[in-house]
């Protein structure tokens, strides 16, 4: 009896095993196999002891690993070009779906729009605050067909340039053709609308500039006409303001041209040893009369030992000329103006510095454009044809130098041109 209890024991125990051995060991290492894989780690091995069945359990779960960590891979890859093509994208991208979220943006939206704090999962209207920019998102939601607009932000900073931005919305369909979001792309257009009004303004500030002195002369020359015997006081009295108007449309032509010629690269340097000191001191001799005219004290700081560097005389004269004329200008009466000079190693610096009317914030980065005016009829009052900083940039640059501009707006101006010593 006992003999017949410890082979139904024994026969017991070798049965568990081979169920042990046979189901509940193939099945914890198929658990152990499909937790790694859930967790995204690579498991040691794909072996799975047991039956033949969990054999080719196993391969087929190692074959769908292989085929996950290709998909992983293929999609790091996918997004990491995403990414790339956007970070270097100068247009401003972003993404939204049905509901007008924001699902993607890349960094030049984010500065085009000032975003602070991440826009992701806000509404197009909640993060950005720019209506025009939701119209042409929802337009394009709506309709399925692609949106175009130019907007300009109304959130900008009060003393910069107006932003202008071409704003396009395509929608993004599935295979059924249903919309489920659109790709918005900004261009910011800014700085051709800047170039449009500077072109507009030139056309203004030429014509003005042209019939002014045209419409004086002809008025001058039917009075003479028409009275052949006016008095030699009175007609020495009309030629004299004809004489001023036709220098003055003198310089309008002469700067015009001398400006084409710069823009034109066509300008050659006709180099020279330049020494600093002597040539500020015979440039300043000719305006002497001008400033004691308006009792502007001059002060010249022009340390010894100043080096002479390579330059065109007859260009960089053309330079110091016009920053004296336009410190003379806009400098009133009893102000004072200096003029610097600095030598380093590989450059020369020279300063002209008033203490006139100064320039707006908003308009100083604008200075050197051709054509830009600050405070318009007081340069025209004041004679300017709105070129001379231009050409003086010109210059600077053709010598393969700068200009520089500082400026508080009722204190003065400094204007700093710096040049190359050595330009063989």
């Amino acid at each position: 009896m006992i003999s017949y209890l410890l082979f139904l024991l024994a026969l017991c125990a070798a049965g568990a095993w081979a169920f042990y051995v046979a189901w509940l060991r193939p099945l914890g290492d198929l658990e152990r196999l499909i937790q790694a894989l859930a967790r995204g780690e690579q498991p040691p091995t794909f072996v799975i002891r047991g039956a033949s069945w969990f054999a080719r359990l196993a391969s087929h779960i190692e074959n769908l690993a292989g085929e996950q960590s290709r998909l992983k891979r293929q999609a790091a890859e996918e997004h990491f070009n995403l990414a790339a093509i956007l970070s270097s994208m100068v247009e401003g991208v972003m993404v939204v779906d049905t509901g007008h979220v924001i699902r993607l943006v890349n960094d030049s939206f984010v500065t085009l729009f000032e975003v602070t704090g991440s826009p992701l999962g806000k509404t197009v209207l909640r993060a950005l605050r720019e209506a025009s920019l939701e119209e042409i998102v929802r337009g394009a939601l709506q309709s399925g067909r692609l949106q175009t607009g130019e907007i300009s932000p109304l959130h900008q900073p009060p003393n910069a340039a107006a932003r202008w931005f071409i704003v396009s919305a395509m929608p993004l369909k599935n295979a059924e053709g249903e919309t489920g979001g659109a790709v918005v792309v900004c261009h910011d257009i800014s700085r051709l609308r800047q170039l449009e009004d500077m072109r507009k303004e030139f056309v203004a500030n030429v014509s003005h500039e042209l019939r002014t002195p045209l419409s004086i002369f002809r008025g001058y020359l039917e009075n003479l006409i028409d009275n052949p015997a006016v008095p030699r006081k009175e007609l020495l009295g009309s030629l004299e303001i004809m004489e001023k108007h036709s220098r003055r449309l003198n310089a309008l032509l002469e700067d015009l041209l001398t400006l084409a010629r710069l823009e034109s690269r066509r300008e050659k340097l006709d180099l020279a040893a330049i020494n600093p000191a002597e040539f500020i001191r015979e440039i300043v001799n000719d305006w002497k009369r001008n400033m004691d005219q308006k009792k502007i004290g001059l002060a010249l700081e022009l340390p010894p030992g100043l080096r002479p560097f390579q330059g065109d005389a007859v260009l960089l004269e053309r330079v110091l000329n016009n920053l004296l004329d336009n410190a003379i200008k806009y400098t009133a009466e009893g102000g004072t103006m200096t003029i610097s000079a600095e030598s380093a190693p590989e450059w020369t610096k020279i300063s002209v510095r008033d203490t006139g009317v100064g320039i707006p914030a908003r308009d100083l980065p604008h200075i050197f454009e051709r054509f830009y005016r600050v405070e318009k009829a007081r340069s025209r009052e004041a004679g300017g044809t709105g070129l001379g900083l231009s050409i003086v940039k010109h210059i600077a640059e053709l010598h393969g130098g700068g200009v520089s501009a500082e400026s508080v707006y009722g204190e003065g101006t400094v204007i700093t041109v710096s040049l190359p010593r050595d330009l063989s």
